[in-house]
């Protein structure tokens, strides 16, 4: 029934050897994050800002990382932030960058019929576009060929001919590896599937933005960012616009089909195919529903604001009528607030339906999720079908609170009963199901923790404007983002300023430029020479530090996680 596993040059330019001395000790051999301040002082300044030699002397895997990720609808410029450095602020980080912190994700494979229980989670190399061509073949469809391999070791010797009447793809979103290392007693559900199924310990998103869009979409296509065409959140389109992915809930930006869309063709469009998220950079890990040739309305519901309104998008969807006034959400979110024995419209200080940031969510969400499934008939006759769904709380409570808080804690915990509970409506009702858990990046732990600089865009911007001598009213920006710059080229000729000019600019750029005020930080005083970026270059100069790095315009097979 199932195919046989398929099979699955180093050559590292002598230029590496001598860029590699144009900083004084610009990594530290490690790729986690400091637990503390330690180190970092004394070995964060480079000699030389020259962008050519900033980024040869990257880390090989971190380059083939940022090489997947980027494509023509990528920032024309990029930078890699000196690990642990963050976008942001204070308290509200952001994330995105090839550091394995960030990259290291949990794959679980879970089903007592299908699945293969390894007892502890595998040390073998996988990577989330390996998802793709492993559902094909538990679902006995032949798949296009894409980037990703086949985890073969996931089913059991003695499992079904058929295929399993549903497969339930899961997104924790922003909950990496080192999320759960910090939280350890909150997912005993995910450590009980962990022994009992497949999982893999060093899986890795693969690229770099490490970004829900980007990553969404390699799940979904078994494919990097530069081959299926979402690079991250904003984008520049044919037209020199830059716009947000996935805008209107509209999925044409993915250019390639996903094994949603490739499953539900095989077996003629009779297959279940639905997916809650709450974002509409979901998407690309379910599909393009009718816009896909042949294709029919796949189920869509999203998550809205403070009254969690459910909704999707008729043009290429379908959304079960049902979830107009889907009731639960505001006793969720009174419950919550009478946990801490104040009845105050308040959890740990916010109130539960200002934003998506706390258990109430989560406990809605996982409601939503299991009356969809139940109501949809999910998994009920021999026809496979999909469902996909991702828990944005945890997400977002990182970039509130960071990964470190205590509403981060209570997060997991949640989102993990609500694992357990769904695990345990498959068992009831299903039967023949297999669940594949997974997170679309890590997060950022807190500065304190770290010694991380969190760089301020906004001040970055407004100082590279100043220096220029922007005095026009623009700005030689269109757009930042956590990895990048969207240039103004038209006010760059008037300045007669090159991309390069720019890159040298952000390669001297540091801690005490980015800080308005006049006196540092505490902790932070006797640092204000460090740079806050290992590398910033421009589109034009991929090329050169591919070859530079590796002796070729692209990466050797081999190199990378």
């Amino acid at each position: 029934m199932r195919a046989s596993v398929r099979p699955v040059f180093l050559a590292i330019s002598l230029c590496l050897l001598v860029v590699a001395c144009t900083a004084t000790g610009a990594t530290d051999g490690s790729d986690q994050p400091s637990e503390d301040r330690g180190g970092l002082e004394s070995a964060r300044v480079f000699e030389s800002n020259d962008p050519l030699a900033r980024a040869c002397a990257l880390e090989p895997e971190w380059l083939v990382r940022i090489y997947r990720g980027y494509g023509q609808r990528s920032e024309d410029l990029t930078f890699v932030h000196q690990k642990p450095n963050f976008p942001g602020a204070f308290g509200l980080p952001s994330h995105s960058g090839p550091w394995d912190y960030l990259q290291t994700v949990p794959l679980v494979f879970y089903g007592p019929e299908y699945i293969r229980a390894h007892g502890a989670p595998l040390t073998r190399a996988a990577s989330t576009i390996d998802v793709y061509e492993t559902v094909g073949w538990l679902e006995d469809v032949d798949l296009p060929e894409r980037g990703g391999g086949l985890l073969g070791e996931v089913l059991k010797p003695d499992a079904p001919e058929r295929p399993p009447k549903l497969v339930v793809t899961l997104v924790w979103d922003g909950v990496g590896r080192n999320v759960l290392d910090r939280w350890p007693d909150q997912w005993p559900a995910l450590k009980r599937m962990e022994r009992e199924g497949t999982s893999y310990l060093n899986a890795t998103v693969g690229s770099s933005p490490s970004i829900t869009p980007a990553t969404h979409a390699s799940l979904g296509t078994g494919s990097f960012p530069r081959v299926h065409g979402v690079p991250s959140i904003n984008y520049r389109d044919r037209d020199g616009r830059v716009r947000e992915a996935f805008q209107g809930r509209d999925p044409s930006l993915l250019e390639l089909t996903t094994f949603a869309d490739e499953i539900d063709l095989a077996y003629g469009n009779a297959s279940r195919v639905g997916m809650l998220g709450f974002k509409s950079w979901h998407l690309p890990m379910m599909g393009h529903g009718l816009a896909t040739p042949g294709g029919d309305a796949d189920q869509l519901t999203l998550i809205g604001g403070e009254e969690g309104r459910l909704s999707g998008n008729p043009n290429f969807y379908s959304t079960p009528p049902y979830m107009d006034g889907f009731p639960g959400l505001k006793r969720f979110a009174a419950q919550l607030d009478r946990s801490d024995g104040k009845a105050d419209g308040k959890w740990l200080g916010n109130s539960p339906l200002a934003m998506h940031d706390n258990p109430a969510w989560v406990r809605y969400a996982e409601r939503v999720l299991v009356t969809t499934l139940e109501r949809e008939g999910y998994g009920s006759d021999e026809v496979p079908d999909l469902f996909f769904t991702n828990f944005k709380i945890s997400d977002i409570v990182g970039h509130q609170y960071t990964m470190d808080s205590p509403q981060m804690r209570e997060v997991i915990k949640a989102q993990d009963n609500a694992l357990r509970n769904l695990v345990g409506y498959l068992d009831r009702e299903v039967r023949d199901y297999v669940v594949i858990l997974t997170a679309d990046h890590g997060h950022v732990p807190s500065a304190e923790r770290t010694g991380a600089w969190p760089v301020g865009n906004g001040e970055l911007v407004s100082d590279l404007d100043r220096h220029f001598d922007m005095t026009t009213g623009e700005s030689l920006v269109d757009q930042s983002t956590s990895t990048g710059l969207f240039l103004n080229f038209d006010a760059m000729r008037q300045l007669e300023i090159t991309g390069n000019d720019i890159a040298m600019f952000l390669n001297g750029y540091t801690i005490r430029e980015n800080w308005r005020e006049s006196e540092l930080p505490r902790r932070y005083e006797e640092r204000g020479d460090e740079q806050v970026f290992s590398a910033a270059f421009t589109r034009r100069q991929f090329p050169a530090i591919m070859r530079c790095a590796f002796g070729s315009d692209k990466p050797p097979a081999g190199v990378g996680g």
